[in-house]
């Protein structure tokens, strides 16, 4: 096959997708702030959609308007009339997404909402350690690892959390998207190596 290539200055247009890990993180924020919030998201998966059903399970808002989502963040402290309550709290299915989660379980551990955590798949069998360990010695009752549904009881306290730096960085994104729920000062301590530094 013979290919001739003419060098010409490059032109056109091309749609980036947008993050997962950014969008799963940016709507947590949003729902946790104290007003609205409006986030350009051109894009969607099945995982950013479990973040949002989570999101509005435990009370926020979220609407959806051509690229935009409004979110309506969480009432003050989540009272029983805004969560979609199951037999042990808040019902999350976090479909088969870990960042969410990873994300949403120290978050609900920290709303101390007595939450029920579900997915889909393999979900079950993704590893939590050691953020699991820490939410435990943090004041946190969880079920086992390993089986669904995953649920939490108790309230997350303030202190200081130690993860590894060679794990998830998933682990450390939801201790700190927890953090500013606690009623005091938080350290999340990243031991070497980190491999996830940026």
């Amino acid at each position: 096959m013979d290919v001739t290539i003419t060098p010409h200055a490059i032109e056109g247009s091309v749609e980036a997708i947008a993050s997962k890990s950014m969008a799963h993180r940016l709507l947590i924020c949003a729902a946790l702030c104290p007003g609205p919030t409006t986030i350009r998201c051109t894009t969607s998966s099945k995982d950013i959609e479990a973040t949002i059903a989570c999101l509005e399970a435990l009370g926020a808002k979220i609407e959806r308007n051509g690229d935009l989502l409004h979110v309506t963040p969480l009432p003050g402290a989540p009272a029983s009339d805004n969560i979609r309550v199951g037999s042990t709290g808040a019902l999350l299915d976090c479909g088969e997404s870990g960042s969410t989660l990873r994300f949403m379980l120290p978050v609900a551990c920290a709303l101390g909402c007595g939450a029920s955590l579900t997915g889909h798949g393999r979900l079950a069998q993704r590893p939590l350690s050691p953020l699991y360990e820490e939410l435990i010695a943090g004041g946190c009752d969880l079920t086992e690892q390993g089986e669904f549904p995953l649920q939490t009881s108790g309230r997350l306290r303030p202190g200081r959390f130690e993860l590894p730096g060679n794990v998830s960085s998933q682990y450390i994104s939801g201790l700190l998207l927890a953090a500013p729920l606690l009623d005091g000062p938080t350290e999340v301590c990243v031991a070497e190596p980190i491999e996830s530094r940026p």
